[in-house]
């Protein structure tokens, strides 16, 4: 029987809608110390994807979290904006902030919202990455949406000649191709997310998504829509609770819990991994459509439309 991982890895960025970038896991000593004691008691590793621009904010914090968990640390860009997260200049500022926070390179990446082009791919690859995880392999609609269902939800080797680099899809479930990182978790509930690992079994190898936000209830800025509200308020008082029974979950569904830098060893080992040429990439954000490029022309040339408005 194959060996199964899992790595718990958490979006160190500004709380969702947060208009001012606070961090509440950095600023409220108690949800600090609850997660610390969560991960120390669960005795699993974590790999932080960091929006290297917070670390003007929160660089003590991080600090005193590498000190107090077993954690290592990946690049999320440096700006957390979809439309540069691939570019070359980027994911060159996050790599220089990152070295000359930690002293070393990152060997990985995930772009904001998996926003992550055939583009940005070959910039990460020339750029040294080991590995990418950013692939949505499933839909979700609205402004940050994507449709990636040809995508696969096992990892898999991106190459171009002689350079590759690997690529970790975050969590879906076979078959229905629905999220399972702990946001959609939390929107499912333990009961049915428990009918569906049963029914469609996860992966065998889990970049498993957290938010820092996702362990309590956000302090939501306007402009959230009514449905996104009751989306990341639902279960939002217990989101510690929730990881760590999904934890132990998946401990007792075989997996082993590791860095994303060890998960990476595991899989260039194995014999038959799968591969993709980078010229056939292809990953679909909604914003990216025809017909949602055509709805914007008609929204902007439409005079009382919000945008002409404003």
């Amino acid at each position: 029987m194959p060996r199964k991982f899992l790595c718990i890895t958490i979006d160190i960025e500004a709380d969702y809608a947060n208009t001012q970038g606070h961090t509440r896991l950095f600023e409220e000593p108690a949800l600090f110390e609850r997660y610390v004691d969560l991960i120390r008691r669960a005795g699993v590793k974590v790999t932080g994807f960091l929006v290297t621009s917070i670390l003007t904010r929160y660089g003590e914090g991080i600090r005193k979290l590498e000190r107090e968990i077993p954690i290592e640390f990946a690049l999320h860009s440096h700006h957390h904006n979809t439309e540069t997260s691939g570019d070359r200049d980027e994911i060159q500022l996050a790599q220089k902030t990152f070295r000359e926070f930690f002293g070393k390179e990152a060997i990985g990446y995930r772009a904001p919202i998996g926003a992550i082009s055939r583009e940005g791919i070959g910039n990460l690859m020339d750029l040294g990455l080991r590995y990418d995880a950013s692939v949505f392999p499933s839909i979700r609609p609205g402004k940050n949406g994507y449709w990636n269902t040809h995508m696969p939800i096992e990892p898999f080797r991106v190459t171009r000649g002689n350079d590759s680099i690997l690529e970790f899809p975050f969590p879906a479930l076979p078959t229905i191709r629905l999220n399972f990182g702990l946001p959609w978790i939390k929107l499912y509930g333990l009961g049915l997310s428990a009918a569906l690992m049963r029914l469609f079994p996860p992966p065998s190898v889990i970049a498993f998504t957290t938010h820092a936000h996702d362990l309590y209830a956000p302090h939501l800025s306007d402009g959230v829509t009514a449905l996104e509200k009751r989306a990341l308020l639902r279960n939002s008082e217990r989101g510690f609770d929730i990881l760590e029974t999904m934890i132990q979950r998946f401990k007792d569904a075989g997996y082993e819990f590791a860095f994303m830098s060890e998960i990476c060893d595991h899989v260039d080992s194995l014999p038959n991994l799968p591969s993709m040429p980078l010229d056939e990439w292809q990953y679909y954000l909604f914003k990216d459509f025809p017909w949602r490029q055509n709805s914007n022309k008609t929204s902007k040339s439409t005079p009382n439309s919000p945008s002409a408005s404003a």
